[in-house]
């Protein structure tokens, strides 16, 4: 007798005979034998009880679950197959207690104010983050072969790709989704973390967590990301590390992103709580940075030109390796608590002298071709400036850090508390070469704002923007000064910075924080009251006063303090905890420096401190007709030109912003409470 069953076929078989129950088999379901018993020559027998005494309630019941999953299933296929073609060979997409990937429709296409309005995510990131600064990827990577990568690692460059569509992070609706992929791609690396199913991605996709969540303000967590990434690639087997020399030209992954973890931890400075007792001693053994990941790349004596032969080539991207030490021992010299025995300065053993020492040796082997003058960037059309941002964002990045760096190391803040314990003189030479280092490399990094603003190159990389942020606290404190020329020029170059961090502020959140926290710094500048200055002639002088936020002041200096969010609830700890984190952040600046230690807001650099002789001469004597009788006064600063800039360019127009000797020579001397002669 033939059934309803043998009559119709199902796709599924409402009841299964008993050996392909056992075995968990799906049975096709014929009756009396079905075909895969008949196929393996063993007994099939079914069960007494049979589908129509079941009910046919709950026949109908069933296929409208089946149903409805096979529409679900559909729908999956569909979207995978959209997005990314094979998740479904990736390890991570078939552990059986991986998260669940939520059903998303398709992505929307945002208007964007770049040349790319309607570019996927990942077109996106490989225009705006791909070797800026990480170089994580070849050059050359196309969109569809990033699409077919595990899905970890794809949901991270998604999450930072759309930080450059449309509005970026002002954006609600696309900072959900970049937050709600960053933390899916998160979930996904721990599975692999926890199954052991470790790969590249993996660690690619670690290094760019580190990067979403360092740039969105929680510290900790991006730390842990670095120092896992870090401790991975320690333990891995990569062949050819030491013949690298050209980055442009490297197709192996495990390099560059060896090599990228390596400018994660010196791009995002200290992630540690910095050694009370400094790092001086550290700076004077190691004679620099140095890595968890093991000696320099590129070999130090071939790099550093010291073997005598020409210097090689290692392309911009190579380059930017030595200019991410040099920036690491910036930041730590920030973030540094300095000890009441601490080197002046001046010291051959202090920090500061070591910084310089580093600064002077990383311009004397990067290649000429890097320089301003060379590249000659403000004479490239803007087409073809967007058209090799692969090459021209790593350059502004050289350019900005290489200038930013003495900003950082002659601030007034820091020389401060590097000079609380020090009670004698301060050197006269000391005090002009640190104020010639401010006004020559602030007036470059102004210059290139100006430059990037003329072409309408968006930057890309956050590390400018903290670069641009510690210039604009050098304007805002000779904002105050009182020669009007100089205060002017000073006051628009803060502007100048503060709107350049308000449109790169779109991108990226930590930088936003930046912009407000210096507006927060501007209007917490006040008076108080009256400073008078003795004169060695027997009389005084009586000049304005002006208080700072400190604390705040020196979160904008330390880069991970500028960065952070200051919510601990935010970041990786749970309740219990978040009330007892510190991470890097203490409550006060190092050495709880006060405003009697720091009375410098209206003073030329570090003119006005407590230890600064007032009978020092500040400027050369005047031309006479004999040039053997005095040093010339003509475009002092340009002396100076070692540069990444050009030394033949004079800055443009009566308004321009580099803050020479010549527009106030005499005029510093008032500021030292002298008459002048």
């Amino acid at each position: 007798m033939s059934s309803i069953e043998d009559e119709r076929p199902s796709k599924r078989a409402r009841q299964a005979c008993e050996p392909c129950r056992r075995k968990k088999s799906r049975c096709p379901g014929e009756k009396p034998i079905c075909s895969y018993c008949e196929r393996l020559g063993q007994q099939c027998v079914y069960s007494s009880t049979e589908i129509a005494e079941q009910g046919l309630g709950h026949s109908n019941k069933m296929e409208e679950r089946i149903s409805g999953i096979e529409g679900r299933l559909e729908q999956l296929m569909e979207y995978i197959t959209r997005s990314a073609p094979n998740q479904l060979s990736s390890p991570a997409a078939i552990q059986p207690h991986s998260p669940q990937i939520a059903v998303l429709p398709p992505t929307e296409s945002h208007s964007t104010d770049n040349e790319l309005s309607g570019a996927s995510d990942v077109e996106l990131y490989l225009t705006y983050c791909n070797a800026q600064p990480l170089l994580l990827f070849p050059l050359r990577t196309s969109p569809a072969s990033l699409r077919t990568r595990d899905p970890e690692l794809l949901l991270a460059i998604e999450a930072l790709g759309a930080r450059f569509r449309g509005q970026g992070v002002s954006d609600q609706t696309l900072q959900t989704s970049i937050k709600s992929k960053t933390e899916r791609a998160a979930q996904m690396v721990m599975m692999r973390v926890a199954s052991g199913t470790v790969e590249l991605s993996t660690i690619q996709t670690l290094c760019l967590l580190s990067m979403l969540e360092f740039t969105a303000g929680n510290i900790v967590r991006a730390g842990s990301y670095t120092s896992l990434s870090t401790y991975f690639m320690r333990n891995l087997k990569i062949n050819g590390l030491e013949s690298i020399s050209n980055l442009e030209t490297e197709s192996d992954e495990r390099k560059l992103c060896y090599i990228g973890i390596l400018m994660l931890q010196n791009f995002q400075g200290s992630l540690q709580p910095p050694d009370t007792a400094g790092h001086a001693d550290l700076l004077a053994e190691t004679g620099g940075i140095s890595s968890p990941l093991g000696s320099t790349l590129f070999g130090k004596d071939n790099a550093r030109g010291n073997n005598g032969d020409s210097k090689p080539d290692i392309g911009i991207n190579g380059s930017s390796v030595y200019t991410s030490e040099l920036w690491a021992m910036a930041c730590k010299y920030a973030a540094c608590h300095v000890g009441v025995d601490s080197h002046p300065p001046w010291s051959p053993y202090s920090d500061y002298t070591m910084i310089n020492f580093r600064h002077c040796e990383h311009e004397s082997f990067m290649p000429l071709r890097f320089r301003l003058h060379a590249s000659r960037f403000q004479d490239h059309p803007s087409s073809s400036l967007k058209a090799r941002r692969d090459y021209w964002s790593p350059w502004l990045s050289f350019q900005l850090v290489w200038h930013a760096v003495p900003c950082l190391v002659n601030h007034p803040f820091l020389l401060s508390m590097r000079l609380r314990n020090f009670r004698r003189t301060m050197p006269q030479s000391f005090l002009r070469n640190s104020f010639e280092q401010l006004t020559f490399h602030s007036g470059w990094v102004s210059h290139f704002l100006e430059l990037i603003e003329m072409k309408n190159f968006e930057v890309s990389d956050p590390i400018i923007g903290h670069c641009v942020a510690i210039v604009a606290t050098i304007y805002l404190q000779h904002s105050f000064i009182e020669d009007q020329d100089f205060h002017r020029k000073a006051q628009t170059g803060f502007e100048k910075c503060l709107r350049f961090l308000r449109n790169m502020g779109n991108r990226w959140p930590h930088i936003d924080r930046q912009a407000h926290q210096l507006q927060q710094l501007r209007d917490s500048v006040s008076p108080g009251g009256l400073m008078t200055d003795n004169i060695p002639s027997g009389g005084s002088n009586s000049r304005q006063k002006w208080s700072v936020n400190l604390q705040l002041l020196w979160n904008i200096l330390v880069y991970p303090r500028a960065s952070n969010t200051s919510d601990p609830n935010s970041d990786i700890f749970g309740p219990k905890l978040a009330k007892d984190s510190v991470g890097f952040l203490a409550d006060t600046p190092p050495g709880a420096i006060t405003d009697r230690d720091f009375a410098l807001i209206g003073s030329a650099g570090i003119s006005g401190h407590k230890t600064v002789a007032l009978e020092c001469v500040t400027y050369p004597p005047e031309q006479t007709e004999d040039p053997m009788q005095a040093p010339s006064q003509t475009s002092p600063s340009m002396e100076f030109a070692g540069l990444p800039g050009d030394p033949h360019m004079e800055p443009g127009g009566a308004d321009a912003l580099f803050l020479q000797l010549q527009d106030y020579g005499r005029a510093f001397e008032d500021w030292l409470s002298l008459n002048p002669t």
